[in-house]
């Protein structure tokens, strides 16, 4: 049974939540809807992070060589035309039709009936036809799309969603899954992830299903592809993942019958003499010695010492020379008499490119397929981890073999989260696989992550930042918490470089994920992921005996604070203004009132401590923060939420779950430490943070994104919501990347009038309010009529 004083709570929470759906329903902001334009006093960029960054998983060059075509695993593709200086994304708003992504359909079911994770966000493969340059093709959101006119424009085929899993698996490098006939642009072969293999001679304005069996799974019980390639004499073959290759004598008018080679296989390439390359995959952890597969006249045989080949590339100019390279980059080989012999390069490593953090580096190369140039002769392409690399073959074997990126213009990075402060021009900015990027100027300036202890920091290292936050005494003081190679650690030179705390008492290390944050350099609270315990450190946490249990409610640890280690959820706040009080949000094993290990129930709600996290606590609010009436109230804030003290505001908070996706969900303001609590006029928050302060405000400005007056968008408030909140963008960057809940929002707390943008797979952006255009301006938005805001 519920006390009295919840109820009444949830009350006063129900008339507010009521009051502002009428008021986000009202006609006038209907009547806006997609027609809004963005604002025209903001500038929008790509933050100067790194290029590169995710998998680009699959390449393609037209004929003549006039441009390029690559996909990724997380978001879009890009292309890139001979002479730019840099990729732009392939699918965008002035290329499709409005209705493909405002609102961008939802295929997820479609898409997860074959798999029960991926949102299928990157380009699944995207072909030039060979013929006719003019022609592509691509997959992307479970639709197939046809461009007649260089990617201009392009238009979704008849062909219903597919499972188009560009981000699900190992499969999602395996090439190719999609080809054009050698001289007939209109004729087509498409694979998908088990989803069916179909055919076209119309440019897939009409489309029939091959009959073959269903693709097996791989290792991670995703569907495999079915791999498709024309002969240069107009045959067609099919690879289904699990069974073997499959071939048809008369292209795609005549019947496949099976014609043996290996059960799964990563890479499918028919050369102009009529053999057939394929590259077994290994489905375990036993190797493969013999992996390279070759069909020439009928007969099938092993390439001999081609240790786990992985990809495989067949030059234009000479049928006979091969390149093929393993899984991991281990081994490159080259052969010029059709794989009868093979030499190892040996000699291979990066130089200069377009990504300054990859030049003359030892990053390893993971490749996702290898190409050679159709203009250029010798010249390979190399898709891979972190973006485009080329390279010359030298014409003596042993020479070096130099690999230069060419990235200029990607961005695939996820962001996670990150950082600003008054005392400093550097933003820190937080993706997965490359730790923090330190932004300064207009160029990138390098990454950095918190190596496990005795380790120094690897190049190669795959690190997610999770949570960072900044002391209030040392303004060079950061902690940031790292997960896969690196861990949880601390900087003295504002995230340049990283030193690892040692774990707390009883454990050989910490949790992946969570949350930290910091009062002084001395004082900590680190909670971290995997529903493990929360520890404090009044003492610089440099020894395991530093870090102490977080207590209260009566369980020491606290445990099952923090779910999934991947879940951006920041559950507690330093307060910068009076050193040494924390607050601690604990509603999300609210959820599960049946659940055995569901812990604490009774603990569920609002924690304040004046003591740097010892000793006792005190329940400030108990059960849910934001507005109830649904439901789902409380599920939906068992992921993603945020909870940060105001700046230079002693006492105030502000909270959204950061799911998104309810409309009974707004940004709540808490005062005196949560005794009392009001609803702001936004609404569906994905993320929120404050920036620096208007003239004359006493408090920061709000960015957010989420939805004011119906429109989803990002917005920024300069006063504290006395008039409405200023839309910046609908689709900043004109990226309409899925937004993800508790993206990565990063308001200037050093630059008024700036703010950064992370995205679920297309790195960040940068937002600037234009030079000239001062508060007065920035704070008109004819738009929307006045909203005032309500107390609890």
């Amino acid at each position: 049974m519920m006390r009295p004083h919840l109820v009444r709570l949830e009350l006063n929470f129900f008339s507010l939540d009521i009051f502002a759906m009428r008021k986000e329903a009202r006609p006038e902001a209907q009547r806006i809807g997609k027609d809004r334009a963005d604002n025209s006093s903001w500038r929008i960029a790509p933050a100067p992070i790194g290029f590169g960054g995710g998998f680009v998983t699959g390449v393609d060059i037209a004929s003549d060589g006039s441009f390029m075509v690559c996909n990724t695993d997380v978001f879009n593709g890009y292309i890139r035309h001979a002479g730019d200086d840099r990729w732009r994304l392939l699918l965008r708003q002035d290329n499709l039709q409005s209705s493909e992504y405002d609102p961008r359909p939802d295929n997820s079911k479609i898409l997860r009936a074959k798999v029960g994770s991926g949102a299928n966000n990157g380009t699944y493969c995207t072909r030039i036809a060979p013929s006719d340059p003019r022609v592509i093709y691509t997959a992307w959101n479970g639709y197939f799309y046809r461009s007649t006119d260089g990617g201009a424009s392009f238009r979704r085929t008849p062909l219903p969603p597919k499972a188009f899993l560009s981000d699900t698996g190992p499969s999602r490098r395996f090439n190719r899954s999609i080809d054009v006939h050698p001289r007939d642009p209109a004729q087509v072969l498409l694979g998908t992830n088990g989803d069916g293999c179909y055919t076209s001679t119309d440019g897939f304005a009409s489309f029939q299903q091959v009959k073959l069996p269903d693709t097996g799974k791989d290792f991670s019980e995703t569907p495999g592809r079915y791999l498709v390639a024309w002969g240069d004499d107009g045959s067609a073959w099919i690879h289904v993942f699990g069974v073997g290759l499959y071939h048809s004598s008369k292209g795609i008018s005549g019947q496949f019958l099976f014609a043996g080679g290996p059960l799964t296989a990563s890479s499918l390439v028919a050369a102009k003499d009529g053999a057939v390359y394929m590259c077994e995959f290994r489905t375990s952890a036993t190797q493969i010695p013999d992996a390279l597969h070759i069909l020439r006249a009928g007969v099938w045989r092993r390439g001999a010492d081609t240790l786990n080949a992985d990809q495989v590339a067949v030059s234009p100019f000479d049928p006979l020379h091969l390149v093929w390279a393993n899984e991991n980059s281990g081994q490159w080989w080259q052969s010029f008499d059709g794989g009868l012999t093979s030499t190892d390069f040996g000699n291979e490593r990066r130089g200069v490119g377009e990504s300054k953090w990859l030049s003359n580096s030892s990053k390893a190369v993971f490749p996702a397929q290898i190409l050679f140039d159709p203009v250029r002769r010798g010249r390979l392409w190399i898709c891979e981890g972190v973006g485009i690399n080329y390279c010359d073959l030298p014409a003596k074997t042993g020479d070096p073999v130099i690999f230069h990126d060419m990235n200029a213009g990607i961005s695939e990075f996820v962001s996670t989260c990150g950082l600003t402060s008054a005392d400093n021009p550097i933003a820190l900015l937080g993706v997965m696989d490359k730790g923090v990027w330190q932004v300064a100027g207009e160029t990138e300036t390098g990454w950095a992550y918190s190596p496990p202890q005795g380790r120094i920091a690897d190049p190669s290292a795959i690190s997610h930042l999770r949570s960072i936050d900044n002391a209030s005494d040392d303004p060079e003081f950061v902690v940031g918490l790292f997960q896969q190679d690196g861990g949880n650690g601390w900087s003295g030179d504002w995230g340049r470089t990283f030193t690892s705390f040692p774990p707390p008492p009883g454990q050989e290390a910490w949790l992946p994920g969570g949350d930290c944050a910091v009062s002084t350099r001395s004082n900590i609270i680190i909670a971290q992921g995997n529903r493990g315990g929360a520890w404090w450190t009044k003492t610089g946490g440099l020894r395991t005996a530093d870090w102490h249990p977080v207590s209260f409610g009566g369980y020491s640890p606290v445990t099952s604070w923090l779910n999934a280690y991947y879940v951006h959820r920041d559950c507690i706040a330093a307060d910068k203004t009076r050193p040494g009080v924390f607050a601690a949000l604990v509603n999300n094993i609210y959820k599960l009132p049946n659940n055995d290990d569901a812990i604490g129930r009774d603990i569920a709600g609002l924690w304040l401590n004046r003591s740097g996290g010892e000793g006792e606590w005190e329940h400030r609010v108990k059960g849910t923060l934001a507005p109830l009436g649904s439901k789902n109230h409380t599920l939906s804030q068992f992921w993603q939420a945020r909870l940060a003290y105001v700046p230079g505001r002693s006492g105030e908070m502000l909270y959204a779950n950061c799911e998104g996706g309810n409309r009974n969900d707004q940004l709540m303001w808490l005062r005196d430490d949560g005794a009392k609590i009001t609803g702001l006029p936004a609404f569906r928050l994905f993320a929120f943070d404050f920036g620096r302060a208007a003239p004359g405000q006493e408090r920061p400005a709000i960015y957010f994104y989420g939805t004011a007056g119906g429109i989803q968008g990002l917005y920024v408030s300069f006063d504290w919501f006395a008039t409405d909140p200023i839309l910046i963008s609908r689709f900043p960057n004109s990226s309409f990347d899925i937004v993800s809940a508790g993206l990565g929002l990063v308001g200037d707390m050093h630059r008024f009038g700036r703010c950064y943008l992370g995205f679920g797979g297309n790195g960040w952006v940068r937002a600037d309010l234009a030079e000239g255009q001062g508060q007065a301006k920035a704070t008109q938005n004819p738009h929307l009529s006045s909203n005032n805001v309500r107390s609890v």
